[in-house]
């Protein structure tokens, strides 16, 4: 399926279906798709999210476009525009699934130009972008992780030993609902409705999230334990996060100016493991996603970034932020 239509993000902004009759591999949306002049050899930055989400912040769209970058972004199966009725919301089942789409996603970007294509995820979609990075290196430039889940809650043993008590279910019901108590701060943090300053469709994008199911939390464990058994990711790799974090189960006004999803030094500590070559952008006051904090919290992050992004592509020519 490779029509491209409209998407409701508005002008400059399309969308098209990735994969075939049988078999569903997400939604790709592109922005301000202009063809490259004949031999020009554009960079391209694909962004994938994170569970639970999808795509729709404009301005990091607009942000690549302004920097002559193509810019695309992958909502994954069983996410935002890739939900299907009778479906089963925010279900991956396993570490492939994710690769298999990121896969689709940049074998359809390489057949609109030549450039170097540089990977961005955020959270859970930083594992997947990492693990694609370790796997596969050859068909990437670098690999922005953004607040990437990479590391277990409580650690590495604790993830082992919740993955071997998940297992037999992961096999037999992998779609069980795990019972665990809504949490919203991070939707509180962002959304227009609660103070933020995002306007998110819940259609999309649920206040507490979506389901926690057998299968896809026992995928997501067994893909941290391989990345961190090796190798090394060889590619340039950025971590974007923020300097503070509070993962506290009861709401506190400064989650608006801290992550409130995971916690910030394991968060460091699993990335520098992992990559060879990493550099950090810690900024001050970020939210989970750094990109959707406060507007001066995202100048000194996207002013950061594109530095680093320009680098990385080789790019002498890039206009500024």
């Amino acid at each position: 399926m490779d029509h491209w239509g409209p998407d409701f993000l508005g002008a400059g902004f399309e969308q098209r279906a990735l994969g075939d009759r049988t078999t569903a591999w997400g939604t790709l949306v592109r922005h301000d798709a202009r063809p490259p002049a004949a031999g020009s050899r554009v960079p391209a930055l694909v962004y994938v999210h994170g569970w639970s989400d999808y795509y729709f912040n404009t301005e990091l769209a607009r942000f690549a476009s302004d920097r002559g970058w193509r810019f695309y972004a992958l909502d994954l199966p069983e996410h935002g525009r890739s939900l299907r009725p009778g479906g089963r919301p925010g279900f991956v089942p396993s570490a492939d699934h994710y690769l298999a789409s990121i896969g689709a996603a940049i074998d359809a970007v390489r057949e609109e130009g030549e450039g170097s294509v540089i990977l961005m995820g955020h959270s859970t979609g930083g594992l997947a972008v990492a693990l694609e990075a370790q796997r596969r290196p050859e068909r990437l430039a670098g690999v922005v992780l953004s607040s990437p889940w990479l590391a277990p809650y409580g650690g590495r043993t604790a993830g082992a030993m919740l993955e071997w008590a998940l297992g037999p279910h992961a096999g037999t019901q992998p779609e069980r609902i795990i019972p665990l108590p809504p949490r919203g701060h991070y939707w509180r943090a962002i959304a227009r409705q609660a103070g933020g300053e995002w306007d998110l469709r819940e259609d999309l994008r649920p206040r507490a999230a979506f389901p926690v199911r057998v299968g896809w939390l026992h995928g997501v464990l067994a893909a941290q334990r391989e990345l961190a058994a090796g190798p090394r990711i060889a590619l340039p790799a950025l971590l974007l996060a923020s300097t503070r974090s509070d993962t506290g189960l009861m709401w506190r006004e400064h989650m608006r100016s801290r992550d409130a999803v995971l916690a910030i030094a394991p968060m460091r500590r699993a990335a520098a493991a992992v990559c060879a070559s990493l550099d950090e952008v810690l900024v001050d006051g970020g939210l989970h996603d750094v990109l959707l904090s406060a507007p001066a919290v995202r100048r000194e992050a996207y002013t950061r970034l594109g530095g680093w992004l320009d680098v990385v592509a080789g790019r002498t020519d890039a206009v500024g932020p």
